[in-house]
């Protein structure tokens, strides 16, 4: 699913079309993706609200509007918004927001697992406990070394899986976790409380710069092409990945080949060499 640069990215390139314009129509094309309300208290809801501010948490995305309500949206596995002329059509278009200039912003997804919530932000805890307990996010302030630390003390799980855990790392997913340990150093089925300091302080700066990488290469796209910017095109970051997908390939550091092996039900590549 997108993960944190992709949504980030997202956020970047909505924000500039949709911010200051009221919402003028609401069409929902399948019931089952607004999460909450209900999908008459959606739609009356909406109209006539304006979309103040645009922001993000995690993999979560948001919309402040002007009445003070949340338009949240998880893209999930494969969805991804569009801002297109009010008279265009896309495939797999779930829910349409009409603007007040003349276009829509449309959440399309082909699997229908994506979700929109409208929702105070007093509501949260209890209809979005996900969002409501996540983590810092790697590029946060307080992101450091004694953070990790503390998360990962007395946890005999593998690094990989406290990687994934949104209480921990707040947008991070299988990719982003992959290419930063790869970049620390580490093995991902390592025990988490069997990482020292020195690690601790590596896997940081690691986090800290393969998140920072895919936000500046406007997120990865893989070859199913789940991710799309919101012009339809491409992310640029699949072409930095050093290990994930790039299982029987030469390790570009050491040309060892790059392994995969399943750890909760995902791939996770690594390379043998140059991960302890």
């Amino acid at each position: 699913m997108p993960e944190l640069p992709e949504v980030e990215t997202v956020r970047r390139r909505i924000a500039r079309l949709v911010t200051g314009k009221m919402i003028t129509g609401v069409r929902v094309r399948r019931s089952d993706v607004v999460g909450y309300p209900t999908v008459s208290k959606f739609r009356s809801a909406l109209r006539g609200r304006v979309i103040v501010q645009t922001g993000r948490r995690g993999k979560y995305l948001i919309f402040y509007l002007s009445d003070g309500r949340l338009l949240v949206i998880h893209l999930r596995l494969s969805g991804h918004l569009r801002v297109i002329a009010m008279t265009g059509v896309a495939r797999y278009e779930r829910i349409r927001l009409e603007l007040s200039n003349g276009t829509a912003l449309v959440f399309v997804e082909p699997r229908a697992l994506g979700r929109v919530y409208l929702l105070t932000s007093g509501e949260i805890g209890r209809v979005l406990k996900g969002l409501s307990r996540m983590g810092l996010e790697p590029i946060d302030p307080g992101f450091d070394a004694e953070y990790l630390s503390r998360m990962l003390k007395q946890r005999r799980v593998m690094i990989k899986s406290v990687l994934l855990d949104q209480r921990v790392c707040a947008g991070v997913g299988n990719i982003y976790s992959d290419e930063a340990l790869f970049r620390a150093g580490i093995l991902p089925n390592r025990p988490a409380n069997s990482l020292s300091r020195d690690e601790v302080e590596g896997l940081v700066r690691a986090l800290k710069t393969v998140i920072r990488d895919g936000i500046r290469w406007l997120g990865t796209t893989m070859s199913d092409g789940r991710y799309l910017l919101p012009d339809g095109s491409r992310g640029k970051f699949q072409e930095k990945l050093l290990v994930v997908n790039r299982a029987g390939q030469a390790c570009q550091v050491c040309q060892h080949q790059i392994a995969r092996i399943k750890i909760g039900n995902r791939s996770s590549y690594f390379c043998p060499k140059c991960q302890h």
